[in-house]
């Protein structure tokens, strides 16, 4: 047994150890790892002797591990399993007798589920802590929490949330079938009144996808409005601080649900239920706000509060992509002035480093994307007509052209960086046809950032568009499809990555194009890359045959050799429409020529030029009426969807022209052939 005056030596040399090794994190050229390392020792020293003053030691340990946490750069510190470990030899599970409830951790124990708490509130530092297994290990533990008393169970739902506010955390957690621990968990808590049950939510919303939180949309409107109601009190509080939440909490889950389900925008804006009562107008000054008093955290080095900071600009991004918001905006002149000071001063270099999910876009990103919802950037100019409705009118390029060749741009998120070099690689092939037009070619800083891609969209004819859950939920792919479908009218030939579905905003858009889907991200099928090579210059409007089908090697793999020639005024011009036939690449690439969807050019099916023909005559004379027809059809073929009229105006105004460049060889043709061959799909009245 130790002597209490031992008990009390020992405490005083481990306290003195921990200050010897603060003043180590001051020294120049420190070894961060050797560091890290001899806290842990002096941790577990701690954990393992009697202490006379063992509170003190804690307590002691507590502030240096928040001063390691913002002085050592944890990517070059190996994972230590050590601590974690003492935790699992301590659950029920490794119990010599049989547990079914109540069971308590000792002191130790739950002093390093506390440590493991605090460290995992550093975001930063999750991925460290993964290394160690701490996701796996923590859904182990919360799984055996019903065994467990109210006070050993306590920090581990706040683990697991901390862990969750990181996306390498969230992918970890879900692999270990995090969600239905967490739900087994709220049965557990279920009538609790403190804030472990809104913990669980929002760990359950940062990990769900749109398809989980729908299914549960009952349950996550009463999570919607705890949210709100946080972030409503907090904002009055001077430390932003409610119920132990940061202000920031609550916004950073909100910014990933705006940013992947638009109705739980509305929801939060429209129908939140909350003490007092919200609206969309209140609701929308709250975060403006916020906004105005988060607005010179950029100035001080406070992590926290620029973290609240870039929270803010992209749930006000969020809400400027919705028409029926952006004019709550666009009215508030403070709040467009605040925005504008945010892109005119170099702000992004006075930004701390810290972790940001990948829901969440940079402050400058925002800060000209929230300008260009609303029409008031620089890359358009602002009208306003007699009713007081902005009006959006563009600004003349002013990218010179460097080639006379066709352009192509790939937009892309940066999360699919590795795929996105494979097809790079594989389109350069053909630089004899088109330029490529790419952000990391062309975009030198990230001050013209936006301004360069706007000019590489309007200068391109073809837009490839690589389409991933990332991709969906990036706002700043979200700005770059909607510029280019609904502004610039652009061709859009999207790549669907994996078994991405498209919905919300992209679902809307996205029908009439037709996709190439690449399942394998490390070994795209040579079929795909080859269907998008031929989907490319078939909107370029070459019409000769582009690929051949024989395939190379399986040795060859990313190296395809192409036939194709090169576009030229010869090949680039249709054949005679006579001898246009449907096993050719005439009527496609007509169709393509003229902006006509692949859709319209399905539905007719036309078999010959001559045929075209036929029917462009009889249209000319009956538009609506076949219109009206067609319509109906087209609905029946694409399982009730709505024909565009402005593709069938369009089609009927092609149509017009080619009849009139061609009526002298119908007339000939029609001397020859008294029984014109009908189209299988053809309705002519």
């Amino acid at each position: 047994m130790i002597s209490n005056n031992n008990k009390s030596s020992l405490c005083q040399q481990l306290l003195t150890r921990l200050e010897q090794l603060k003043t180590q994190l001051t020294t120049p050229n420190k070894d961060d790892k050797q560091i890290w390392l001899q806290f842990l020792s002096l941790w577990r020293e701690i954990l393992q002797n009697p202490l006379s003053n063992v509170q003190s030691c804690y307590v002691a340990s507590a502030q240096l591990l928040t001063e390691l946490l913002a002085a050592i750069n944890f990517d070059s510190i190996i994972k230590d399993e050590s601590i974690a470990y003492h935790v699992d030899q301590s659950m029920p599970e490794f119990s010599q007798k049989v547990v079914h409830k109540d069971y308590g951790l000792d002191d130790i124990n739950e002093s390093i589920l506390i440590l493991l708490w605090n460290a995992a509130d550093q975001t930063g530092l999750v991925p460290t802590l993964l290394k160690c297994g701490l996701a796996k290990r923590v859904v182990t533990w919360l799984a055996q929490s019903t065994k467990l008393t109210e006070k050993s169970r306590r920090p581990l739902i706040s683990i697991v949330h901390n862990i969750a506010r990181h996306d390498d955390g969230a992918d970890e957690l879900n692999n270990y079938g995090a969600i239905d621990i967490i739900k087994q968990y709220q049965k557990t808590e279920s009538g609790t009144t403190d804030s472990r049950i809104l913990i669980a939510s929002m760990a359950l919303a940062l990990l769900s996808t749109p398809e989980q939180l729908k299914s549960d949309k009952k349950g996550m409107n009463v999570v919607l409005n705890h949210l709100l109601q946080l972030v409503m009190n907090a904002a009055k509080n001077d430390r932003y601080r409610c119920d132990g939440f940061h202000v920031s909490e609550p916004l950073a889950v909100m910014v990933k649900m705006f940013a992947v389900d638009e109705p739980t925008l509305d929801y939060v804006l429209c129908h939140a239920e909350t003490e007092p009562s919200s609206d969309m107008f209140s609701t929308i000054q709250l975060f403006v706000s916020l906004l105005f008093d988060f607005s010179q955290a950029l100035k001080g080095t406070n992590r926290l509060e620029q973290f609240t900071l870039i929270a803010i600009f992209n749930i006000l991004w969020s809400i400027s992509f919705q028409p029926n918001y952006a004019p709550e905006l666009i009215k508030n002149q403070k709040l467009i002035e605040t925005i504008k000071n945010f892109i005119d001063e170099n702000y992004e270099e006075k930004i701390l480093e810290q972790y940001k999910p990948r829901s969440m876009e940079g402050i400058k990103e925002a800060a000209h994307g929230i300008l260009h919802n609303l029409k008031i950037d620089n890359q358009s100019k602002t009208t306003i007509d007699k009713s007081g409705n902005v009006l959006d009118g563009l600004v003349p390029n002013t990218l010179n052209n460097i080639s006379s060749k066709p352009c192509i741009m790939i937009s892309y998120c940066h999360d699919n960086n590795t795929f996105c070099d494979q097809i790079l690689s594989f389109l350069s092939e053909r630089n004899d046809v088109f330029d490529i037009w790419i952000d990391r070619t062309y975009c030198q800083s990230a001050s013209d950032l936006w301004e360069s891609i706007a000019d590489g969209m309007e200068r391109a004819c073809v837009i490839v568009c690589l389409v991933s859950r990332q991709y969906f939920e990036s706002k700043s792919c979200r700005k770059e499809f909607i510029y280019a479908a609904d502004t610039l009218k652009k061709t859009i030939v999207p790549v669907l990555l994996e078994n991405f579905k498209p919905r919300g905003w992209l679902g809307i858009r996205i029908p009439d194009m037709k996709y190439i889907r690449f399942r394998d991200l490390i070994q795209p099928e040579q079929t795909k890359v080859v269907e998008l090579m031929n989907a490319i210059l078939l909107s370029l409007s070459v019409s000769t045959p582009v690929v051949h089908e024989n395939l190379p090697s399986s040795s060859q793999q990313h190296t395809i050799t192409l036939s194709v020639p090169a576009t030229t005024k010869e090949t680039s011009t249709l054949r005679p429409f006579n001898q246009w036939t449907s096993s050719g690449n005439d009527i496609t690439a007509w169709f393509a020529h003229h902006r006509i969807s692949r859709r319209l050019c399905d539905l007719f099916e036309f078999q010959t030029g001559k045929e075209m023909l036929d029917y462009a005559e009889l249209l000319i004379k009956d538009r609506e009426n076949q219109m009206n027809i067609y319509a109906k059809i087209f609905a029946e073929k694409y399982n009730g969807s709505v024909m565009p009229p402005h593709e069938f105006y369009r089609f009927s105004a092609a149509m017009k022209e080619l009849l009139n460049d061609n009526r002298s060889s119908l007339s000939s043709a029609n001397k020859n052939s008294p029984m014109p061959t009908k189209s299988s799909t053809c309705i002519i009245l």
